[in-house]
């Protein structure tokens, strides 16, 4: 069975950055589709600080921000721009201060500079209840001193105080942040070859007092080194933590979400789910779940967070009771002419939840029909006529995903899980549909090089009709 991804937080991203050309949304789509479910993105000074803070009020599910002035430039720091800080921080969506620190290796500021800006900044932090996100470069030892200089400012003194932004330092000052109330946050630089000491050390530090980061776009983990990074990649430098300490990635995913949830202060995303039901045109589409057992090329969710400003990933899945209520507050089935299982994911992997769900639609009156890739079967180790059979009954009409004319084609572009299998499948479970007198409607997504003749007759070879469909940007 396909399962849900362990959820993931990205600690450190720079979005604003001029790499990603303004196109952040088909970044964060990315992100979402390998389960990583936010990003916070960080401000080094009052220009980047308000583009991070305005990503966060655009993409308030998936983007929290950071601001603050970095030590490159702390020779520009007075009260007015103190000021100018605080007020962003009061911007929805801003959790923490930073990035901020010391940096001895470039020495674009005076150090004693540096230092003085720092300790002001972790000052006005505190006192607006938020933790920090540190810079350390070369400046180890002088970073904790200044951090246990702020140890009795007011008012946050709850831990996590703030996190040490990808991590260089010797282990000592790794445990010594731990005890000063600092997480450490882990980049992708431990998934390098050549940094062989550097996994031994942070293969010693406890799990619960870590993150991971990607630095976006820089750093990209291995095997993506040299490359623009991007918050998905981050998944790479928790299985090599995961491997470091010898748990599963699983068990440390849920480990450094949880202490980035802390950190940030963050909501379990769970209480705020995203949308389970949606409505385009004269029809509603319900969104049982995220997870798929393809990973077409051309699918929208590759691309964007949702359709018709609707947030389409999930937080959690829905239970049947909650769509039945989604349904109810949409104003009830009898107000569409279809009412959809259709979302950001396969809808047959929860095929109980559908079918509980359908039947009560159906008791309503509704016409109901399923969007499917037509694979599901397989992940549930069923044939495709002992799928049709238990669908027969509630279901109206089908929409089967065919796209391809030929099992190579179809691997090619829909990625199945299952290989060469998958396309077999799908044409099993229309011909076990239309044999049951379930009516079906093969699709295809138009694009370059698609062969839609050739589908059109497979389509109607099989006893299906046939839709070519626009490709959705």
């Amino acid at each position: 069975m396909i399962e849900r991804p362990p959820a993931v937080i990205d600690t450190h991203a720079h979005l604003d950055d001029a790499r990603y050309n303004g196109r952040v949304e088909p970044v964060l789509a990315r992100m979402r589709a390998v389960g990583v479910e936010r990003v916070v993105s960080i401000g080094i000074d009052l220009s980047t600080s308000r583009e991070a803070a305005a990503l966060a009020e655009e993409y308030p599910a998936v983007v929290s921000a950071a601001v603050g002035l970095m030590p490159h430039d702390a020779s520009e720091y007075d009260a007015d721009y103190a000021e100018a800080l605080e007020e962003l921080t009061r911007r929805p969506g801003v959790v923490a201060w930073g990035e901020i620190g010391l940096d001895y290796h470039h020495q674009r500021s005076p150090a004693e500079v540096q230092r003085r800006v720092f300790l002001d900044q972790l000052r006005r932090a505190r006192l607006l209840g938020l933790p920090v996100v540190v810079h350390s470069r070369e400046a180890h030892d002088d970073t904790l001193d200044v951090l246990e200089e702020a140890a009795g400012f007011p008012l946050l003194r709850q831990p996590p105080l703030g996190v040490l932004h990808c991590f260089s330092g010797a282990e000592r000052h790794a445990r010594r942040a731990i005890e000063l109330g600092y997480l450490v946050s882990i980049g992708g630089v431990v998934t390098f070859k050549n940094a062989r000491d550097f996994q031994a050390l942070v293969g010693r530090l406890p799990l619960e007092h870590l993150v991971v980061e990607t630095d976006a776009p820089y750093l990209a983990p291995h095997p993506r080194r040299g490359k623009r990074n991007e918050p998905a990649l981050v998944t790479l430098t928790l299985a090599k933590l995961a491997e470091l300490h010898g748990v599963d990635y699983g068990e440390a995913a849920r480990i450094t979400t949880g202490n980035a949830r802390r950190l940030f202060r963050l909501p379990d995303p769970a209480n705020d789910p995203g949308d389970f039901c949606y409505q385009l045109g004269s029809n509603l589409y319900l969104n049982a779940t995220n997870r798929c057992n393809n990973d077409c090329g051309f699918c929208v969710r590759r691309r964007k967070l949702g359709l018709a400003g609707h947030r389409l990933w999930l937080g959690r899945e829905p239970e049947s009771s909650e769509l039945l209520e989604c349904v109810d507050e949409a104003g009830g089935p009898e107000r569409f002419r279809e009412v959809v299982f259709c979302g950001y994911g396969e809808p047959l992997l929860r095929l109980e939840v559908v079918l509980k769900t359908a039947s009560e639609l159906k008791r309503r009156g509704a016409r109901l029909r399923i969007d499917t890739n037509g694979t599901a079967q397989l992940e549930l180790g069923l044939d495709a006529s002992e799928l049709i059979a238990r669908l027969r009954p509630v279901i109206d009409h089908l929409n089967v995903s065919l796209n391809a004319a030929d099992a190579e084609s179809y691997v090619r572009l829909c990625r199945p899980s299952r290989g060469a299998a998958a396309f077999e499948a799908v044409k099993e479970l229309v011909r076990a549909a239309i044999d049951s007198g379930l009516p079906v409607t093969c699709t295809a997504v138009e694009q370059p090089g698609l062969e839609a003749e050739a589908i059109r007759r497979l389509a109607e070879d099989l006893g299906a009709s046939f839709r070519l469909r626009a490709f959705n940007d």
